[in-house]
């Protein structure tokens, strides 16, 4: 490993304050130990130089390994005691003054160190401020020599910004959705109306249908973000009882048939035992949803096959058709609300945008999941994985 890849390498927050203490001591000593010297050197010139010539002599003689005089020594110990108690003062001011140099220098360096340490949390709270001033795409950068806590904290903190940023995106586009899907019926009946109230229309029985169908249509979207709603908040109450999936599917597929079959569908039906805990009534709205999205998007594509299974210990929903197919990033966006396939961007052919986002929000709420892909040699292939005994979510 190179010495970059070493330098790169992230530690924990704990061991880099060690390491930041275990320095800081370190220059203490080092410190001290120096001063210690240096004052030795000093204090020895000093002494020697403060002692009378013949204690002085005396000292020379001690250093040099000879026994010094009689008269020597007798000096030497004279002026022993009068600069003792001097050398014991200085020696206390001496300490002290290496306490603290040794204090200032460990502060420097651990101030040094600590900067770079807490680098990251320093740029994370940067953009947390810019994020809270509105500014959602602002994101944190990993710094060199942050510890593992800041470098998860940092993707944490842009894995949040992100998810706001989307969530903001989704909300602005979904508000102007919804209104551009209320817009036209509500436009539609208030020409109708106004136009019954002066007598532009008859209000007869063609009319009053086709309010109707527009009231319905205002009725169906409502319930659809309602249903998304409740699902994203966890207080979709399911009516769970023990089912048969292919039970429920036969009856839904039976009844839109005539529907399938003028839109030049074939409905092949494969409907093994698939027993499992679910409400009965939210599957087949589930099911009719596809089957819709399949009138619009696949006419005249000839074979439609829904199929049951119980498979490695979950329930499978399928439909399968030979329509036009969609490229890998139109089915990963299939479930987005109010998206629709290029082919089908025009209201009347494409429905309210809601229909697989329903689909999806159900079989989350069941625990299971929902996956559209392309189908080989054409078509599509829609999935609905449940699973059989698991307790559902808790949507108290």
């Amino acid at each position: 490993m190179s010495w970059r890849a070493r330098l790169s390498k992230r530690w924990l927050l704990s061991t880099q304050l060690a390491t930041v203490l275990a320095v800081s001591v370190l220059i203490c000593a080092a410190i001290v130990i120096t001063e210690s010297q240096i004052y030795d050197i000093f204090e020895q010139t000093r002494i020697l130089d403060s002692l009378s010539p013949e204690a002085r002599k005396a000292g020379v003689a001690f250093e040099a390994g000879r026994v010094p005089e009689p008269d020597q020594i007798r000096a030497l110990l004279r002026d022993h005691k009068v600069i003792q108690q001097d050398i014991i003062n200085r020696s206390f001011i001496a300490l002290f003054i290496f306490t603290v140099t040794a204090a200032l220098g460990a502060f420097g360096v651990g101030a040094i160190l600590l900067r770079r340490v807490g680098g990251g949390l320093n740029d994370v709270a940067a953009a947390a401020r810019a994020v809270a001033e509105g500014r959602l795409d602002a994101r944190a950068t990993s710094v060199r020599f942050a510890s593992i806590e800041e470098d998860q904290l940092t993707q944490d903190f842009n894995a949040t910004a992100e998810s706001l940023e989307h969530a903001e995106r989704e909300l602005k586009e979904s508000t102007a959705a919804i209104a551009h899907e209320l817009r036209t019926p509500l436009t539609v009946l208030s020409g109708r109306l106004h136009g019954i109230q002066d007598g532009v229309f008859a209000p007869d029985a063609r009319q009053i249908d086709s309010l109707i169908h527009q009231v319905d249509a205002l009725t169906g979207l409502v319930d659809d973000l309602r249903t998304i709603s409740l699902v994203n908040s966890n207080q979709l109450v399911l009516e769970v009882a023990t089912i048969d999936l292919a039970d429920e599917v036969r009856p839904t597929i039976e009844a839109m048939r005539p529907d399938l079959e003028a839109a030049g569908l074939t409905v092949i039906c494969n409907l093994a035992h698939a027993p499992m805990l679910g409400d009965a009534a939210r599957l087949r709205q589930a099911l009719v949803a596809v089957l819709s999205n399949a009138i619009r998007y696949a006419p005249d594509s000839g074979p439609l096959e829904v199929e049951t299974s119980f498979h490695d210990g979950s329930v499978v929903l399928r439909v399968l058709d030979r329509g036009p197919g969609l490229s890998e990033a139109a089915a990963a966006r299939a479930f987005e609300r109010f998206w629709r396939a290029e082919m089908s961007r025009a209201r009347v052919s494409g429905g309210s945008g809601l229909g697989l986002s329903v689909v999806r929000a159900i079989a989350v709420a069941h625990h299971g999941q929902a996956t559209l892909r392309p189908r080989a040699g054409g078509g599509a292939v829609f999935e609905m994985v449940l699973p059989p005994v698991q307790p559902l979510r808790d949507v108290a």
